[in-house]
């Protein structure tokens, strides 16, 4: 098949994007009988993560790369009434999120700025109350913090690659592309692993003895699309929460990259968003659906036995069955 490439905007992966669609053989199609379709349609592009107290849906907005004042903020959309509001207009750059432990609180990947340090942080939800968790390792800056998870006893889990130094709004990095785990009891931080190219999203195996890390590669933030470098998704034992056994290839997306995912209870399944839309993978890596949202998506999360993904003009919501399947076998 004929590789197509269209320049597309990719923020918080890369300023353009050379998308080649050239999946082997038939996508897959999402089965008749679950319903994927447009929740809202806003500027949704990065870190979807439902705070159920307050029946909210987070998000952080497409960046513009091209304006003068480049900004993201975090916004939120009501699960019932698909009423918007504004949580922080301005942040740090903020980019994948994750909902504490305490349920209390954003715990949030912030790139920075030129003037501003990226971070892991804590976003207070009651009153917007931001404090800093980790915005350094052995006395040198992150350099663009993309996604942040944190497993059942505390330990959080971050990927810090160059995106930013290359989209232009970070200084050069001082610090290889790499991910960390941070132990909030005790303030230390542990870089896993520097063996991926550019680590990208994150997820934990439902016993969390997995850490399952996106290698982008193929998107480098300041060049074309790039087939021959990574757009795969690994995984590697957790030897102890601050090291890595070693790491081997899950899957590989055909289209764009492997930007956000989740790994579901209790199967293991993958739900990867991709550049053709949202696609659902068995633990073994193979492809069980594709479902079509009109262009790439970015991010997800799972809320129940819907999933919610961003896709920079929308968000999307995917209800499965209840063990997280979507009918495809």
């Amino acid at each position: 098949m004929k590789k197509s490439c269209d320049l597309m905007t990719w923020a918080g992966a890369a300023a353009v994007a050379c998308v080649a669609v050239f999946a082997a053989g038939r996508p897959v199609a999402a089965e008749e009988a679950r319903e994927h379709s447009v929740f809202v349609e806003i500027d949704a592009h990065e870190g979807p993560v439902v705070v159920p107290w307050q029946n909210r849906l987070y998000f952080t907005t497409k960046p513009d790369f091209q304006s003068e004042d480049t900004h993201i903020a975090i916004r939120y959309v009501d699960l019932d009434t698909q009423e918007i509001g504004t949580f922080l207009p301005r942040s740090n750059m903020a980019n994948g999120m994750q909902l504490s432990a305490d349920g209390a609180a954003l715990l949030v990947a912030e790139q920075g700025t030129m003037d501003t340090p990226g971070a892991i942080s804590r976003i207070d939800l009651a009153d917007g109350t931001r404090k800093v968790i980790v915005d350094s390792f052995e006395g040198k800056p992150f350099n663009s913090p993309n996604k942040v998870i944190q497993s059942s006893d505390g330990w959080i889990y971050f990927s810090d690659p160059d995106y930013g130094a290359n989209q232009g709004f970070k200084p050069e990095p001082q610090l290889p592309p790499a991910v960390y785990a941070h132990d909030p009891s005790t303030g230390k931080t542990h870089r896993l692993t520097t063996e991926i190219a550019r680590p990208h999203g994150l997820a934990l195996s439902p016993d969390e003895t997995v850490l399952y890390i996106g290698d982008t590669d193929a998107i480098d933030g300041k060049h074309p699309y790039d087939p021959e470098k990574s757009h795969s998704i690994l995984s590697a034992p957790l030897e102890a929460p601050h090291r890595l056994g070693r790491l081997s290839e899950v899957l590989s997306v055909p289209v764009g990259i492997p930007d956000g995912f989740i790994v579901t209870a209790p199967a293991g399944d993958i739900w990867v968003g991709a550049g053709d839309g949202l696609r659902h993978y068995g633990a073994d890596g193979a492809l069980k659906a594709v479902h079509d949202s009109a262009g790439p998506v970015f991010n997800l999360t799972q809320h129940g036995n819907a999933i919610y993904s961003t896709a920079d003009t929308a968000v999307w919501r995917t209800d499965t069955l209840p063990d997280g399947d979507d009918g495809e076998d």
